[in-house]
């Protein structure tokens, strides 16, 4: 028993002498596009201006396609998915809210509809 108290007095030191960006661990984004309202041309122009803003915020994809399969629930599979990885959610929330990425936005919502969801990384 006194070595479970001292493993977790000696990992609770050692998680204090982390720095903040160690604690923290990746978050991604997931894209779904629901539904496509005027030309693919579109989503094209989007996409240039994606790649341009992702990297000043940490960002980065990790998948992008057209091409997917739905292996379970009720419908068909989404048309276009993408997944990004960031440092961390508040990088998330930085590029998402950037007047960059907003402007961009109003892009690629004039010609399809999305969801758009943010989870945490697990820790590594």
């Amino acid at each position: 028993m006194r070595w479970i108290g001292f493993l977790l007095v000696l990992g609770l030191a050692f998680l204090g002498t982390m720095s903040n960006a160690e604690q923290q661990h990746s978050a991604f984004v997931i894209i779904e596009r629901t539904e496509t309202t005027a030309s693919e041309t579109i989503q094209n122009e989007y996409a240039k201006l994606a790649r341009e803003i992702l990297p000043r915020y940490g960002g980065r994809y990790l998948a992008r396609s057209q091409n997917n399969l739905l292996l379970e629930g009720a419908g068909s599979a989404p048309c276009c998915m993408a997944i990004l990885q960031f440092p961390n959610l508040d990088a998330v929330r930085s590029w998402y809210e950037s007047p960059e990425n907003q402007s961009a936005a109003k892009v690629r919502q004039s010609g399809a509809k999305f969801r758009i969801v943010a989870i945490d990384g697990l820790p590594g």
